[in-house]
């Protein structure tokens, strides 16, 4: 590509937009950072100047992550958020709040019936006592069902502001389950859990989460907020969570990347995928974080999520406030 000089289009605009092509064209197993910026500047036949505002621009973008003496790399949610629009837009309904803004909500979809059908067959649902379940249009009938069968369930609040909610089927009458089971009724028939009250639970038995995708290793890819990393983090931090806590995630199979990409330390891995067509089992990494990665939070999210602030106080006294931005 040659940026072009008869338009008004700026030179470091079109780099910028060949940038983001360059990022997502690259396999999603692909480890390699971005050619150098020596190569960018004879590819694109612009100034060094020129690649450098343009990288910076797709690096504020949260595609790409400049690592001064290595390169350039493109962070694989990010690309992978960017390539399953067209497919979310397909496939997934639409919210009542958010419509199709992807960014905001993870969708229900044509045939998840099918998939709480397949997963409360399971013989992991059946023993499971106290399930975890995301708060993802997709899981809404899910939690019901968990509800009618007699299980406890705990659900985060939006944006895990409030903490978790625990639904417990002995408290609430059936004629309430369904309005239970949805994010407005949930904290109006549940228990908001303060940390006390959380930490006295048993363990949790299963999680179950949704997704805008997962990678055939088992690797999950959520609206970008990273919530169910750090909800992961917290029952960990418990000791509610641990390595032989199965996870499932639950997604149209249109979702389920094929592509084995390899889970970095703060990646919640799934040990079941399942879709209308079927359960897949994951390789079974079963490597996942033992708490809370406190050196990727920001102090936003110390102050905007419940129980964070309480459990700092817990953390080794090597970490130091401020703390770094989340990966996207």
């Amino acid at each position: 590509m040659t940026p072009s000089t008869s338009g008004h289009t700026p030179a470091y605009v079109q780099v910028r937009d060949a940038l983001r092509a360059l990022a997502l064209a690259q396999p999603l197993n692909s480890p390699d950072p971005l050619p150098p910026e020596g190569e960018l500047m004879r590819r694109f036949g612009v100034s060094r100047g020129t690649v450098r505002r343009a990288t910076e621009d797709v690096v504020r973008e949260g595609l790409l992550s400049s690592e001064p003496g290595r390169g350039t790399f493109v962070v694989k949610q990010a690309q992978v958020r960017l390539l399953m629009r067209d497919v979310l837009t397909r496939i997934g309904l639409p919210d009542s709040r958010f419509h199709l803004d992807f960014s905001a909500f993870v969708p229900d979809f044509t045939g998840s019936a099918r998939c709480h059908a397949l997963l409360t067959a399971r013989p992991e649902y059946a023993a499971a006592r106290l399930l975890f379940v995301a708060p993802d249009n997709s899981l809404q009938r899910f939690t019901l069902a968990c509800l009618g069968a007699g299980k406890r369930v705990l659900v985060p609040t939006y944006g895990m502001r409030r903490g978790l909610v625990l639904l417990d089927p002995a408290t609430i009458a059936p004629e309430h389950h369904e309005f239970a089971s949805t994010l407005d009724g949930m904290e109006r028939y549940g228990t908001v859990l303060d940390l006390e009250a959380l930490s006295a639970l048993e363990r949790v038995d299963l999680m179950v989460t949704g997704g805008i995708a997962f990678t055939t290793s088992g690797v999950h890819v959520g609206t970008g907020r990273a919530y169910l990393d750090l909800e992961w983090g917290i029952l960990a931090e418990l000791g509610l969570v641990t390595d032989s806590t199965s996870i499932v995630g639950v997604v149209h199979a249109d979702q389920v990347l094929e592509a084995e990409v390899v889970p970095d330390r703060l990646d919640v891995v799934a040990d079941l995928i399942v879709t209308p067509e079927g359960v897949r089992p994951t390789p079974g990494q079963n490597r996942r974080p033992a708490g809370i990665a406190w050196d990727a939070l920001d102090m936003a999210r110390l102050a905007d999520i419940a129980y964070l602030a309480e459990l700092r106080t817990r953390a080794p006294a090597e970490i130091v406030l401020p703390l770094r931005g989340k990966r996207a």
